[in-house]
């Protein structure tokens, strides 16, 4: 079966061979076992790197499959280089954690194509590109809470707090919910403890709508430290509902090289 495709992962396997996970258009993800490309002259040297967009033929049967043959795809590669290398391995990661192995994802693939694109051309911003991956990709697995509607009804002078499984819901703020600084408390709904990155204001929700429908309101919105912030806390704790135990190693990697790091702090 012939595949067009996006290098996620690799890793050893056996004493001269990977493990391939790449992100194809028609079968979603994919493992495939690439047989001698740890060998010094193996033909697949340099071609199965991270966000190399190549062409695959691969066995069809079972869950791991073999690679039969490999190739430059006839679309343009960009490199991703400096720190925005590290945002390419935290969506690659994210593909790879909460995708199923075999599952069809057309839209998810164009909109995987498009982080990566933006992330090699430097033209937004970094936290721009990821909010806007985030968000579809929560999308696509159907566990994003309906900003749009929440939208329709905003009243700008509520807060809000996002749930897990019933969405939106306006905060009731009363002086129990006030801690001495002015936050937030966190609180109890239906069971489930509300933590105070779930707290959003009303522009959150309005940014949040507006990533597919307007992308330059989206944009402009985001440039608002406030909004910037609320929406990036909120979207990490969506994602991370949904990652269960599952820790981010890209992330991990940013906290050790922020511990060891004299310089500007980086993070996603």
């Amino acid at each position: 079966m012939l595949n067009s495709c996006y290098v996620l992962h690799t890793y050893p396997w056996k004493e001269t061979s990977l493990i391939v996970e790449v992100l194809t258009k028609h079968e979603g993800r994919v493992a495939l076992v690439a047989k001698g490309a740890r060998r010094p002259r193996s033909i697949y040297r340099g071609l199965l790197q991270p966000f190399n967009r190549i062409t695959v033929r691969y066995s069809s049967k079972g869950s791991l499959k073999s690679l039969i043959s490999a190739e430059w795809d006839a679309s343009e590669n960009f490199p991703i280089i400096g720190n925005r290398l590290f945002s390419g391995f935290y969506v690659n990661e994210l593909m790879i954690k909460l995708l199923k192995k075999n599952y069809p994802c057309t839209n998810l693939f164009e909109e995987y194509e498009r982080a990566i694109i933006s992330l090699a051309n430097h033209i937004l911003p970094v936290d721009v590109i990821l909010r806007r991956f985030e968000i579809y990709l929560l999308f696509w697995l159907g566990v994003l809470p309906d900003f749009q509607i929440a939208f329709e009804k905003l009243d700008s002078e509520k807060m809000f707090f996002v749930t897990f499984k019933d969405g939106i819901k306006i905060l009731n703020i009363t002086n129990e919910f006030i801690t001495k600084d002015g936050k937030l408390k966190s609180r109890v709904y239906s069971n489930d403890l509300i933590y105070q990155d779930q707290f959003v204001s009303a522009d959150t929700i309005k940014a949040i709508a507006s990533c597919e429908i307007n992308p330059s309101e989206f944009l402009l919105l985001l440039s608002d430290f406030k909004v910037s912030k609320e929406t990036k806390k909120l979207l990490r704790i969506l994602i991370g509902y949904q990652l269960g135990r599952l820790d981010l190693n890209s992330r991990k990697l940013i906290m050790d090289l922020n511990f060891f790091s004299k310089t500007r702090k980086m993070e996603f």
